[in-house]
């Protein structure tokens, strides 16, 4: 697995997006509908292309693209797995904002109070924030499910199609 691999998933992948994002991975998610364009923005940025797309086509061979068989977002990210494209060690994981892809920013924690619950800014001592977007995060009982949902994708086994 390539550490620097980056994404671009369209528009019927958003959730792999999400995914793919709280694992740390730069993903794009194309929203367009046309696929020369998605195919261009790729090739620009070095992306690999994830779609359901049966038609989307690699037209030259730098071109690569990935096509998602399951409509679940776990089955999902454990093809890629099992394809090579992606291994999530924990390293980068939660690094990410999960809406705008940016890398968080970790910031001093008098900065949020007034931006999060009270009771989560005096239970937490260590914040993030995305520079683009201003979402504020912190590693509470979400990052915990998360993590579970990581390992439980790790552990589990594909099961055949019948």
């Amino acid at each position: 697995m390539e550490k620097g691999m980056k994404f671009v998933v369209d528009q019927n992948l958003g959730k792999l997006a999400r995914e793919l994002r709280m694992l740390g991975y730069d993903t794009l998610y194309y929203r367009g509908e046309e696929t020369y364009p998605l195919i261009q923005l790729a090739r620009k940025e070095g992306r690999m292309i994830l779609t359901r797309n049966t038609k989307l086509l690699p037209r030259r061979p730098e071109d690569k693209v990935l096509r998602i068989l399951d409509d679940d977002p776990l089955r999902q990210l454990k093809q890629l797995i099992e394809e090579g494209c992606l291994s999530p060690d924990g390293e980068e994981h939660f690094t990410r904002c999960l809406l705008c892809n940016n890398l968080l920013d970790e910031i001093p924690r008098e900065e949020v109070q007034g931006k999060v619950p009270d009771h989560i800014f005096h239970h937490q001592r260590r914040f993030f924030q995305c520079p683009e977007c201003l979402r504020v995060y912190w590693k509470g009982s979400h990052l915990e499910n998360m993590q579970k949902r990581i390992d439980d994708l790790l552990e589990a086994p594909m099961q055949s199609e019948e």
